[in-house]
């Protein structure tokens, strides 16, 4: 099976997760890329016409988990036994059951998983002062991600439709682990350095963030992702909740070690 068409989908707050799809795309080398950002799609997106011949989804894992806003959105898709890679990225912790979640979202929505893999991508809460995968992906995990794609173009190419009939096996357990979103405040805004460019409103996923007179997050709609902290120009978005320092501290001990990418074929 060619692959002339090949459309990436992803939920990539800060950038990475599309990174890490971008250079799976470069080792499968199509004809064409088409990308579809989930934060975007606001209604049910149907592959009918201009079908891709593979789609690649990547998603950000939250505590174990799909973050249940990108799951929502992840759920609007539907493939039209279209093949699919399921890409999960994570912050050098543990991955835990997203993929499992990913492939039976992609089943049911009419995609045939037939790869897998999950990446590591800088943490949400890494700071200057607190690294947790700091510029992850970094060179090896793009040469790691270009060879996986490159397996994926020559299994397709050799398997053809057989590798559509068969289960692809991910970790994971059923039931999930059971989503809890912390119980913290959305970053704060230091009033004297923000000067109300847009960007943090821009790059929020979920438009948690409003800007009249005063610029405001919205708590019960942010996902923690720290899109407005890492892009803002002047550094005037910073955490300050006293749960997600005691988070980033202890991720910043405990993550210290490398973890290499893992894939499933």
């Amino acid at each position: 099976m060619s692959i002339n068409l090949l459309n990436l989908i992803y939920f990539s707050p800060t950038g990475t997760t599309r990174k890490v799809l971008e250079s799976i795309a470069k080792g499968i080398a199509p004809s064409m890329i088409e990308f579809t950002d989930l934060s975007g799609t606001g209604a049910e997106f149907c592959f009918d016409k201009n079908q891709p011949d593979l789609a690649v989804i990547g998603i950000p894992t939250y505590a174990s988990r799909i973050p249940p806003e990108a799951a929502n959105l992840f759920k609007r898709l539907y493939g039209n036994r279209i093949p699919v890679v399921l890409v999960a990225v994570y912050g050098n912790n543990k991955f835990g059951d997203i993929l499992l979640e990913m492939k039976d979202i992609a089943i049911s929505g009419g995609f045939v998983p037939i790869a897998a893999a999950a990446f590591i991508g800088e943490h949400s809460f890494s700071t200057k002062d607190k690294p947790i995968a700091a510029g992850r992906p970094d060179v090896q995990d793009i040469n790691d991600a270009e060879k996986f794609g490159e397996l994926i173009r020559r299994k397709m190419l050799e398997d053809d439709l057989n590798l559509l009939n068969k289960d692809l096996k991910v970790p994971g357990d059923s039931p999930y682990r059971e989503w809890h979103k912390i119980p913290a405040q959305p970053p704060t805004i230091n009033k004297d350095l923000c000067i109300k460019c847009n960007t943090g409103k821009l790059a929020c996923p979920v438009n948690a963030i409003s800007i009249t007179d005063a610029v405001l997050t919205n708590a019960d709609l942010c996902i923690f992702c720290c899109a407005c902290v890492k892009q803002c120009p002047v550094s005037a978005r910073t955490i300050t909740d006293l749960t997600l320092l005691n988070a980033q501290e202890r991720l910043f001990n405990s993550c210290s070690e490398r973890k290499k990418p893992e894939i499933f074929l």
